[in-house]
Parts: C-alpha cells; sequence; structure tokens
C-alpha cells in the first residue's frame, strides 16, 4: 500500500508541476463526483499515457452504463409484463371469494347480536318474518322450513360469509337467512 501511494506521488508529480492552478480548482470543488471529474480532467493533459488510460476509462465506463440501461430496461420490460398478468388474472375477480378482505369485517363492526324473539309472523309466500325484542323486523329470504319457535326463543343474529345474515335459532341448532325490513 505504501508502494502504491508513493508511486501516485512520483507519478503525478510531474503533472501537479504542469499545471497547479487546475489542480487547485479542483481542490475547492465540494461535490466528490465534480471532484473527481475534475482531476481526471486535469491529468488527462499530463502526459500521453494519461490521455490513454483517459480513452480506456471513458470505453469502459460507456460500455458499464450500456448494460445498467439494458438491465433497466429488462427490468421494466418484466415490471409490465407482470403487471399486464395481474390485470388479466384479476379480470372479474371484484366479487369472487378468494378475496378475503371483502369479507374480512372492518375493525369495531359488530358482528353478532343475541336477542329474543317477541312475535313471528308468516309472509303471503309462507316465508317467516320475525320482530325481535330489540324493536326489529327482519324477513326470511330463503326457502328453509323453519323450525318450531316459540314466542321467548334466544335468536343469534349473524353476518353470512357472501354478504346477507343469518338468524340462529339457539335452541334448535338451525338457521336461515335473513334481510332486515325495520
Amino acid at each position: 500500500m505504501r508502494f502504491a501511494a508513493a508511486m501516485l506521488i512520483v507519478v503525478s508529480a510531474p503533472a501537479m508541476a504542469q499545471n497547479p492552478a487546475a489542480l487547485m480548482h479542483c481542490v475547492a470543488i465540494a461535490r466528490d463526483a465534480e471532484r473527481l471529474a475534475c482531476f481526471d480532467n486535469a491529468m488527462v493533459d499530463s502526459s500521453p499515457e494519461a490521455r490513454a488510460a483517459a480513452r480506456v476509462r471513458a470505453a469502459e465506463t460507456a460500455r458499464i452504463n450500456a448494460e445498467e440501461a439494458a438491465a433497466a430496461a429488462v427490468v421494466a420490460r418484466q415490471r409490465a409484463e407482470a403487471e399486464a398478468l395481474a390485470k388479466r388474472e384479476s379480470f372479474g375477480a371484484e366479487g369472487v371469494a378468494s378475496r378475503p378482505e371483502r369479507f374480512s369485517p372492518p375493525p369495531g363492526e359488530l358482528q353478532e347480536v343475541e336477542t329474543g324473539l317477541t312475535e313471528m309472523l308468516t309472509s303471503s309466500a309462507g316465508l317467516g318474518v320475525f320482530l325481535l325484542e330489540n324493536g326489529q323486523l327482519w324477513k326470511q329470504v330463503d326457502t328453509a322450513s323453519l323450525p318450531n319457535i316459540r314466542i321467548g326463543d334466544r335468536l343469534l343474529l349473524t353476518r353470512a360469509p357472501l354478504g346477507g345474515y343469518k338468524l340462529n335459532f339457539v335452541k334448535q341448532k338451525r338457521w336461515v337467512l335473513v334481510k332486515r325490513v325495520k
């Protein structure tokens, strides 16, 4: 290491003697890349060997820049292809059950309500209509047969997986799909 430093001083001594003003100008530059470029330009004028080395360095820099640009273009093309594929694969999937974030409830949202049955009516279509202790009115939307239920039976209203509601008859261990009317 000491030998390399000594050689650098010996080799650069003639250059410093030839153009000290240019080197002093380079020393005053604050940004590293600009300062290095200034020193490189000042050294090019010092000897034919320095000019040859500068040409080799310029060619190598151009080659490296071209490789980096080609690699960046490949990455950009791959990213664009991946985005296009993702868009194609997700087409029409807005309502598909495989997207769990659609069905997971927002934080702090109520998931179930337990209450009692105050009154049960039957609609003209033969479906149940339920008046609950909390004053809510729910009607049956599926055609499942209703269990034998009585006023005062405990009911559990829960969210159904695909966005509706289930009315669970706790004692009978059965349920029907319902929709809130009031």
